[in-house]
């Protein structure tokens, strides 16, 4: 089924918010502009703009229209925003977000894999990482995507449904981490490193090995990235933690 029109503006005006077109406190066009400009109904239009204030994006003021909302009051694990963001340039104080709210989450997940992982789902996690191996370095994409099953395994091995899902609602923005940390990352093999580490500590159902080594690998991420976002860190703030993949 395809999209509606409300939702193809709801698309369009999502990605100028979020991609910095509109900054906070801009005045997003007027209703009778946007019929104008998109050839969409009022009803369309509203049915859009309703949805943009409901992912927290935008907010309607008396004499002012409809007015993007401070990045801290967006919905940010709405399904929709994190594609956009995803869709976007890579911003390094969203990552560095991200990385540290890993931080505080994969550690703990990758304890209870270790504690209970069924055997199925420990060879499906050292599959994941061997994918991993086996497709550096000719074949980025591959590895990327390898690398979110290897996470995701470590995720469902935990054994805990709210860690689970914060998992599968950052999955896609985890691609745009994924890509900038390789971009700015000159060898793989730290990287593979950390990846085996943290897969054989739960192979070995050793839960201090586990959040141990993937506390090292999520401080590779921070490591990789910051060579890349290093001319954005105008604010001189030190990401804490740290983060790869």
């Amino acid at each position: 089924m395809g999209k509606s029109k409300a939702d193809g503006m709801l698309d369009r005006l999502g990605l100028q918010v979020v991609g910095g077109k509109f900054q906070p406190g801009a005045r997003l066009p007027t209703e009778e502009e946007l019929v104008r400009r998109l050839g969409i109904s009022r009803p369309s239009v509203r049915e859009g703009m309703k949805a943009l204030v409901r992912k927290g994006l935008v907010e309607s003021r008396a004499r002012r229209g409809t007015v993007v909302r401070a990045k801290e009051c967006w919905d940010i694990l709405d399904a929709d925003v994190l594609r956009w963001v995803a869709a976007g340039p890579p911003d390094y104080a969203f990552l560095i977000s991200l990385i540290e709210l890993r931080s505080i989450m994969e550690p703990a997940a990758a304890r209870l894999a270790a504690q209970r992982a069924s055997p199925a789902q420990i060879l499906a996690i050292e599959r994941a990482f061997r994918g991993m191996v086996e497709a550096l370095p000719q074949d980025i994409e591959a590895c990327h995507r390898h690398d979110l099953a290897f996470h995701e395994g470590i995720f469902a091995a935990s054994g805990n449904v709210m860690l689970y899902r914060f998992y599968t609602a950052i999955r896609t923005v985890l691609m745009t981490l994924f890509r900038a940390s390789t971009e700015a990352r000159e060898s793989y093999e730290r990287s593979l490193d950390e990846h085996g580490a943290v897969a054989a500590a739960i192979g070995r159902r050793n839960p201090e090995s586990a959040e141990s080594a993937m506390r090292q690998l999520l401080a590779g991420t921070v490591r990789d990235l910051e060579p890349a976002f290093h001319p954005r860190q105008s604010s001189g703030r030190k990401p804490k933690g740290g983060s790869k993949r």
